[in-house]
């Protein structure tokens, strides 16, 4: 376990609401998040198997620092929040957001490889919560969001194995959400749709006919577009808020009202 922070890491400045986690923060949807947090006023921690290049932090803010994790072992939800120190100021949110996708058909599903997936999406997402819990308590509250997906609750062929790591997303949200909430601890969950990540890119760049693909996922939306990390990001970011203080216990879809419709 080790921290990589900024070459002037401000201790003496600590952020105005305090310091956020967002584990598996590094890229895509999780680097929207940090970003967007930092911006609102917090210091933010983010997580990653590999130390992050430098402009990773740098695109963040001044108000951030690095923890090397796999997120897929059961101890480090405590390692994690015991390399987190008070620099940003106590502790105040956590962003459940490391996982992984796993796409077979039922007939292909692999042990091994749900395995790994059920360990990193959902028991990395309960370590992590058991491990902030004390500190968040000890700040007097606090905001937990865990990433949940619109196929937790849309069937899609070949996703079984991912669709429940997801569905177990949104059981473990609400009841944690009632257990925490006389600590003052607030826990959602946020289900994107598709969203403009680089895998998604990748995979549309892949197709015979990249921009009728693109056009044809987006018809399946109600709002007409594929959703961007920043969409994402700005909904986590109010869930973290003070402004969001008595929301608890909601699984919030952020998928141009494609679960709606």
């Amino acid at each position: 376990m080790t921290s990589h922070a900024p070459s002037q890491p401000p201790r003496n400045d600590p952020a105005p609401l305090g310091s956020a986690i967002v584990t598996g923060g590094t890229a895509g949807i999780g680097h929207a998040i940090a970003c967007a947090l930092h911006a609102r006023g917090f210091g933010v921690w983010v997580t990653g198997r590999n130390v992050p290049e430098d402009r990773v932090l740098a695109e963040i803010g001044s108000r951030s620092a690095f923890v090397a994790v796999d997120h897929s072992s059961s101890s480090a939800g405590a390692a994690t929040v015991a390399a987190v120190d008070d620099r940003f100021g106590p502790l105040r949110v956590l962003v459940n957001n490391a996982g992984r996708r796993h796409g077979a058909t039922v007939s292909a599903l692999d042990a091994t490889e749900i395995r790994a997936t059920l360990d990193l999406n959902v028991l990395g997402t309960m370590m992590m919560t058991q491990a902030v819990v004390p500190r968040l308590t000890a700040a007097g509250g606090g905001s937990i969001i865990n990433m949940s997906s619109r196929l937790a609750v849309v069937g899609m062929p070949a996703v079984s194995a991912y669709s429940a790591s997801k569905g177990a997303i949104n059981g473990f949200t609400v009841a944690t959400a009632i257990e925490l909430a006389p600590a003052g601890i607030r826990v959602n969950a946020v289900a994107p749709g598709m969203t403009r990540t680089p895998l998604i890119d990748e995979w549309i760049a892949e197709q015979p006919d990249p921009v009728a693909a693109e056009q044809a996922q987006s018809a399946l939306v109600p709002l007409g577009r594929l959703g961007t990390p920043q969409d994402v990001a700005a909904v986590v970011a109010f869930l973290a808020s003070p402004e969001a203080e008595y929301l608890t216990g909601m699984i919030l879809p952020v998928d141009g009202g494609y679960t709606a419709a």
